[in-house]
């Protein structure tokens, strides 16, 4: 029962108790999803939110990836500068003084964000196609490190290195005509004579074959081991204090050969240091430059 206020009638509504339960139904279910939707929408807020603030932070990381591979992309454009200078220099190239071929461009202009097809953006596709010219570079790389190893082979097997161990000594007489300290008169020096303190150790200046080891009385040099190397080479270690190889015996570059002594005809403690090509002797100080470029002549060379 309705009663107004006013003079009106009053409305009287029957229910029944099906009606009735089904409209409390209805008021505790609209009840009921009100409050699913407010909650929903303001979880759906805060995921928004955080959304928000993760992409915030993944286009600052962004900018930080795209200034990596811009420096990458620099880099890179460097190297294949370098990688391509190298094989002509190398006479790499089997293209007949073609430029060797590049990834493709100039790597500068990819500092440009520009988005292609699928939204990737340029710089990635351009550093795929890095990674295949990387991989093409395998090769030249590989043919480089097999000249490089052949040069080295190549310097192992030319008497180049200082016969004194540890870079050790002072040349006291050079090559060719000189005063025997002895006698007083000019002689031909067969080879280069290197001071030190008794036992001081004495290598190979490249690696080889020992082929004589004796004693030269008639010489004056006193005890000496003699080597032979690839090329025609063959090198001399004379007034030595102790031998510590024998004949036959192979080498390398840098081995201990023995120690320096005094049972020459010296004044003190010295190798008698000499260099054949073939039958020819030639001056070791041409060699000894290459083994120690600040290498002067009646000098201390510094160690």
């Amino acid at each position: 029962m309705f009663i107004p206020h006013s003079e009106r009638r009053v409305v009287n509504v029957q229910l029944n108790w099906f009606a009735l339960g089904l409209l409390a139904v209805m008021t505790v279910g609209l009840v009921a999803g009100f409050f699913y939707l407010a909650s929903r929408f303001t979880g759906s807020d805060r995921v928004a939110r955080i959304s928000d603030a993760r992409l915030r932070e993944a286009e600052a990381g962004l900018d930080i990836v795209r200034q990596e591979v811009g420096e990458f992309l620099q880099v890179y454009d460097e190297f294949e500068r370098v990688l391509a200078t190298t094989l002509r220099r190398l006479d790499a190239d089997r293209n007949g003084g073609q430029e060797v071929p590049t990834s493709g461009g100039d790597l500068a202009a990819l500092l440009n964000l520009d988005v292609v097809t699928a939204g990737q953006v340029r710089e990635i596709a351009e550093l795929r196609r890095i990674v295949a010219s990387l991989r093409g570079s395998v090769g030249p790389l590989t043919e480089i490190g097999g000249v490089l190893q052949a040069h080295q082979q190549l310097l192992s097997d030319i008497p180049n290195k200082w016969p004194v161990g540890n870079g050790l000594g002072y040349v006291t007489m050079e090559f060719g005509p000189n005063i025997n300290p002895i006698t007083g008169v000019w002689h031909m020096h067969r080879g280069v004579n290197i001071s030190y303190y008794p036992g001081t150790p004495v290598v190979a200046a490249a690696s080889g074959v020992v082929s004589t080891i004796g004693v030269d009385v008639a010489g004056g040099t006193g005890a000496f081991v003699q080597i032979d190397h690839k090329y025609g080479f063959r090198t001399r270690y004379a007034s030595l204090g102790r031998v510590a190889v024998r004949e036959g015996q192979h080498v390398i570059q840098g081995q201990r050969i023995g120690a320096m002594g005094n049972n020459a005809v010296s004044i003190g403690p010295h190798l008698t240091f000499s260099i054949w090509i073939g039958t020819e002797l030639i001056d070791p100080s041409h060699f000894l430059k290459l083994a120690r470029p600040d290498y002067t002549l009646r000098g201390r060379a510094r160690s």
